[in-house]
């Protein structure tokens, strides 16, 4: 947990130094919005005494970095299918593999934050 904040730290010490210089390239864009989206939600931890509140708060997180990754991604994907000749790339298939991804790994965490909600009125009852 210690590198996480100091990874944390460097990147908000990288961040206070100004803006970052203009870019005409989407994926350097795409990965500085990425960076500092990851930057600004770190992850709260859990432990082994976890609550529907916990999984709720990890499922937000999740959430957000699954939206940042998507952006960068589609700005990589993009950027590569522009400089493959034939359009080799199929961008919709890649872009619903990864949709499908983020929602079924949400719905994990969410589906378990619901499971233990129940539990917990269960017990408080």
């Amino acid at each position: 947990m210690a590198q996480a904040e100091c990874i944390t730290t460097a990147i908000r010490e990288l961040m206070s130094r100004g803006r970052p210089p203009k870019s005409t390239s989407p994926v350097r864009l795409g990965y500085i919005e990425f960076v500092v989206a990851l930057a600004g939600n770190v992850p709260h931890p859990v432990y082994a005494d976890v609550d529907s509140e916990d999984l709720d708060a990890r499922g937000d997180h999740l959430e957000k970095v699954f939206a940042a990754l998507h952006v960068y991604l589609t700005a990589i994907i993009a950027d590569t299918a522009h400089n493959i000749p034939g359009g080799t790339l199929d961008c919709r298939y890649l872009d619903n593999l990864f949709q499908d991804l983020s929602a079924d790994a949400l719905a994990m965490v969410r589906n378990a934050a619901e499971e233990m909600r129940e539990h917990e009125n269960w017990r408080a009852s």
